[in-house]
């Protein structure tokens, strides 16, 4: 006879999370008196703090001045560069970072301030984690299996101190209207790619997006500008990455075909997959799946 199931009084249960992020050229540098970087745009978002000696740091055209424990939060596409000031070497720290995370990107592009003094609300919640990423950031430190893991566990305190901190300074009804017809256009992309991977109708991306824009009530123009301004990434950017994640995801099963993959995303041969998965990622699939599984 089956054991009894007792019944439940109480049950807490962590929300399910499929998230994926990347971190590019992350870095800390000493640099000369004469030192400078020209203006230049990348779709990263970037932190970049000062150590020590004097920063001065262009960001779409109005210059701050960085003193030791300041800090620069950027968004993609902002146009930037810097220079040392005060005749002394500077010494920085820059983290480039990509996320997928709807609500915590929305927070991060909703940001109009750039600059964070040493004493910000901003400056002093991430600073504990900057600390120790940029410990780990080191020789052959950063290569070990348990030092990679510190970093990973690091970078995820310094996004909740990012997204802790931005919630709070970051409010405004307007920015909540567009925030909420953005996540529900999000919402339906993420809805679309799963349907196609569960066996559901193939549409090509554009006609994706025109067929949520309808659903919705917006044109295409209104759907672009609004999901832009909010995520930082077009509507075509963000299908990508969400069909880039799920082929990332279907690959790590060593029994699906390339092939078959390739027809759950609705490409409609395996080459263009293959070529477009090495666009988005610089290696073929069978390359991705064979690290995983060496």
């Amino acid at each position: 006879m089956p054991a009894k199931l007792e019944p439940v009084r109480k049950e807490f249960m962590l929300p399910d999370m499929d998230s994926t992020f990347r971190v590019f050229a992350a870095h800390w540098r000493t640099v000369d008196p004469d030192w400078k970087y020209p203006l230049h745009k990348h779709p990263l978002f970037e932190v970049n703090l000062v150590l020590s000696g004097v920063q001065e740091m262009t960001v779409n055209g109005v210059a701050y001045v960085q003193n030791s424990g300041d800090l620069m939060l950027l968004n993609p596409g902002d146009n930037h560069g810097s220079k040392v000031v005060g005749g002394e070497e500077m010494t920085y720290y820059c983290l480039h970072f990509d996320v997928d995370e709807r609500s915590f990107r929305e927070l991060l592009v909703r940001n109009s301030r750039c600059f964070h003094e040493s004493g910000s609300e901003l400056a002093v919640a991430i600073k504990p984690a900057l600390d120790k990423i940029m410990a780990l950031t080191s020789k052959e430190a950063a290569g070990r299996v348990e030092s990679r893991m510190s970093i990973l566990s690091a970078l995820f305190e310094l996004f909740a101190g990012l997204s802790g901190t931005l919630s709070e300074l970051n409010r405004d009804a307007a920015g909540a209207r567009k925030s909420a017809a953005a996540s529900q256009i999000a919402a339906k992309l993420e809805q679309a790619v799963e349907s196609e991977a569960n066996g559901g109708e193939k549409d090509n991306e554009m006609d994706t997006i025109r067929s949520i824009a309808a659903s919705v009530g917006y044109s295409m123009s209104s759907v672009n500008r609004m999901f832009t301004h909010v995520y930082g990434v077009s509507p075509r950017q963000y299908l990508s990455q969400l069909i880039l994640k799920k082929a990332k995801l279907l690959l790590m099963d060593p029994d699906a075909s390339v092939e078959s993959i390739s027809a759950k995303l609705g490409y409609h041969n395996m080459a263009h997959f293959s070529r477009q998965f090495k666009r988005w990622t610089g290696e073929s699939p069978s390359s991705f799946r064979g690290r995983l599984h060496e």
